[in-house]
């Protein structure tokens, strides 16, 4: 499909974000149970645009999110270093943030430190700043068509370190590609994020972080952006083999999340 104009799936309507990735959807009401067809176009639809965004949910509550979510693949229920546990809902984390202005982020992908890398997050705006505070998403198989093809050769055939640091201090390293392929499109993909990537294998160490601090820059270029600007009841869906994310440092404000992450099948 292209990304030029508005779509129209079924009774879905597509509008492209940026020219890099990104969908608004509309015609989808989350309090019901989607069905299969739903589910399929959706599917499709991720592979294409990577982020799609719902506005006007404001009626889904942590139940009717976990329920699409598992339309999807499985939930993580195991407990999160840093973000609590909906009560009665483990497959839902609460992210919060206090007004500080320390409280900073960093271009990251969620699921990098699993042993599975194919996860997909939905996350719902519960109390969020009438402006700012915006999630930044940056396209990596956009970044990985910006390399020559040279180094898109060079790093095709390597293994990535990926590590949950200070996160958990315990957790022993997992080891995932440099480039990932879509099964769908055929695309690659740069699989390379600040926060948790550590290392290339087979490089000397001074190579890797040289080369690593390079491949991490990518996701600042803007023309492989794109911004999700929250409203209470905006979810966002993405696929996290393909995109990073950031959330912009722009405004205090006491921010409250619902995050579901699904191990796609």
């Amino acid at each position: 499909m292209g990304r030029d104009v508005a779509e129209k799936v079924s009774e879905l309507s597509i509008e492209p974000i940026t020219g890099a990735l990104g969908a608004h959807v509309g015609g989808v009401d989350l309090t019901r149970p989607a069905d299969a067809g739903l589910v399929a176009e959706l599917e499709h639809l991720i592979a294409v645009h990577k982020v799609l965004v719902f506005t006007g949910q404001t009626d889904v509550g942590p139940s009717e999110l976990v329920r699409f979510a598992k339309h999807f693949g499985a939930p993580e229920t195991v407990p999160h270093p840093d973000h609590a546990d909906y009560p009665g809902e483990p497959g839902v984390k609460i992210i919060e943030y206090d007004c500080s202005p320390h409280v900073v982020d960093q271009w990251h992908t969620d699921g990098a430190t699993r042993a599975d890398r194919r996860w997909l997050s939905f996350l719902q705006a519960v109390d969020v700043p009438p402006y700012g505070r915006d999630t930044l998403f940056a396209d990596m198989e956009a970044a990985f068509e910006g390399l020559s093809p040279l180094l898109q050769d060079f790093l095709a055939g390597m293994n990535t370190q990926q590590s949950w640091g200070g996160q958990k201090p315990g957790a022993p390293p997992v080891v995932h590609p440099a480039v990932v392929t879509n099964k769908v499109t055929g695309r690659r993909a740069l699989y390379v994020n600040r926060i948790y990537t550590t290392a290339l294998e087979g490089l000397r160490p001074k190579e890797s972080q040289l080369l690593l601090e390079y491949l991490k820059d990518l996701a600042f270029y803007p023309d492989y952006q794109m911004r999700v600007r929250w409203k209470p009841g905006t979810i966002a869906m993405w696929d996290n083999e393909r995109t990073q994310h950031y959330v912009a440092q722009d405004k205090e404000y006491h921010r409250i999340m619902h995050r579901v992450m699904v191990q796609r099948r």
